[in-house]
């Protein structure tokens, strides 16, 4: 097991204050100006380590861009493709696709699935 630092406690912390599935450079932006100190690579290490962990999870989207949330028991996500916005829905688990996969061998932890259209506030 890992040393926990003061700047992993602190990615952290930023990434549970925020609901907005933030990527590395958006956590290390809105950290930096409380810790001047914290470098690019810091938050990136420890994302990863927190990942690895489990502790938070990461999302890959279009383009493979990394984004991390703080919510780690399974949900789905829905990427506007107007605003860029990743929210997470509040839609039931549907863990008959996992025991669907069992029955046929598979060894399933969870899924995870992105829906892409236009959020409620861009489909006005």
């Amino acid at each position: 097991m890992r040393k926990n630092t003061k700047q992993r406690a602190m990615v952290y912390e930023e990434l549970k204050s925020r609901y907005d599935h933030p990527t590395p450079e958006e956590l290390y932006y809105s950290i930096k100006p409380r810790y001047p100190k914290i470098s690019i690579a810091t938050v990136y290490r420890n994302l990863r380590i927190l990942a690895e962990e489990g502790k938070v999870i990461e999302i890959k989207s279009d383009k493979n861009i990394l984004r991390y949330d703080a919510k780690t028991e399974p949900h789905y996500h829905f990427k506007c493709t107007k605003c860029g916005a990743v929210l997470d829905l509040d839609i039931p688990y549907n863990k008959a696709l996992d025991e669907e996969l069992n029955k046929k061998g598979y060894k399933v932890d969870y899924h995870s699935t992105i829906f892409y259209g236009l959020c409620p506030n861009c489909a006005k």
